[in-house]
């Protein structure tokens, strides 16, 4: 008698498709709000220079084409996100993942960095040439720390609590049933292959500053610099790949990579200040007078931003390690 066969055995879960369209919606919505940014935030750059052109940061073509960039980018990666959710691709959940925890912590950091360095000073210009009244910037602070904690805090972390959700990954997993390329790979090994991309491509910007780049006590520039900056993206893109592999070699090589990187600024930066870095990637007087007066240069130490995020990778390596000692043992 032939055995009978064996039913698939489907775990009750709540299916979560309404919910992936709804926020692969948003996604969409996001990344056409971006490319709209675009023509605003120029219009706002010109009407700002002409209405005050001691206060607002002047307009130059490096700045305005990077920032362009940076908003085409972010929309391309909301939309195939969107997309993605929409599908309810198994590789949209990941990367949504990624880019969320990528997104909130960075915002996070980069909220205190604007309440400690930034902001106190540009108030204190608003106060003493503007004569806004005391009311008027505590009115100011609380529109900004709130849109700031929406933007860069509140938004990631509700992309986060929705995907990483059980449902949600299960609702992906019956609906796309193709094993994906990401998920060859854990969730977390795939995050620290995801940050080498991301370091790679913005190593691209310093295309717009004739490719300074700081390197073990000084700073390097035009084809020097693009020639650093070349072997910089190969290493990092090779690390993307060996990680997502999970060779242990790839694993080393980040470590030895990321102190080397701490020890060039380090280096650099306790010779040569951020105004001097700044005047070599060609920022005009009247730029680097703006950013003196919001006093980044006398609050801001580039020595211990490096060791915090140092000391941050390094932790997340040694976290990741567990995940390429079981696959070397595997293939043992």
């Amino acid at each position: 008698m032939k055995k009978p066969k064996k039913k698939l055995e489907i775990p009750a879960y709540k299916d979560k498709n309404v919910g992936l369209v709804a926020f692969g919606i948003l996604q969409i919505f996001m990344g056409g709000f971006c490319i709209l940014l675009i023509p605003f935030m120029l219009f706002g750059m010109i009407i700002s220079n002409t209405i005050n052109k001691s206060t607002a940061m002047p307009l130059s073509l490096p700045m305005m084409a990077q920032s362009i960039l940076f908003y085409i980018l972010i929309a391309v990666w909301f939309i195939l996100m969107g997309i993605g959710s929409i599908k309810a691709r198994r590789w949209a959940r990941s990367l949504i993942i990624i880019s969320s925890w990528f997104w909130l912590i960075c915002g996070i950091i980069g909220f205190i960095f604007w309440s400690i360095f930034v902001s106190p000073d540009v108030y204190k210009q608003i106060v003493l040439k503007e004569q806004t009244p005391l009311f008027a910037i505590a009115i100011i602070k609380l529109i900004i720390t709130i849109f700031l904690l929406g933007i860069y805090v509140i938004l990631p972390s509700v992309f986060l609590l929705f995907y990483t959700g059980k449902n949600v990954k299960v609702t992906c997993e019956f609906r796309d049933l193709k094993v994906r390329w990401t998920d060859k790979c854990p969730l977390p090994v795939l995050a620290l292959s995801f940050i080498f991309v991301i370091s790679a491509l913005s190593m691209l910007q310093m295309s717009f500053y004739d490719f300074v780049i700081p390197f073990f006590g000084s700073l390097i520039s035009g084809l020097q610099g693009a020639i650093v900056a070349l072997i910089i993206i190969l290493l990092l893109i090779s690390l993307a790949v060996g990680t997502y592999k999970l060779k242990m070699v790839a694993w080393w090589s980040a470590v030895v990579v990321i102190l080397l990187g701490t020890v060039s600024t380090i280096m650099t930066f306790s010779r040569i200040s951020l105004l001097e870095f700044y005047q070599k990637m060609n920022f005009s007087e009247q730029q680097l007078k703006v950013i003196q007066q919001m006093g980044i240069f006398q609050n801001f130490s580039m020595t211990w931003y490096s060791i915090f995020w140092t000391v941050v990778f390094l932790g997340y390596l040694i976290y990741t390690r567990r995940f390429f000692v079981k696959h070397t043992e595997i293939k043992k």
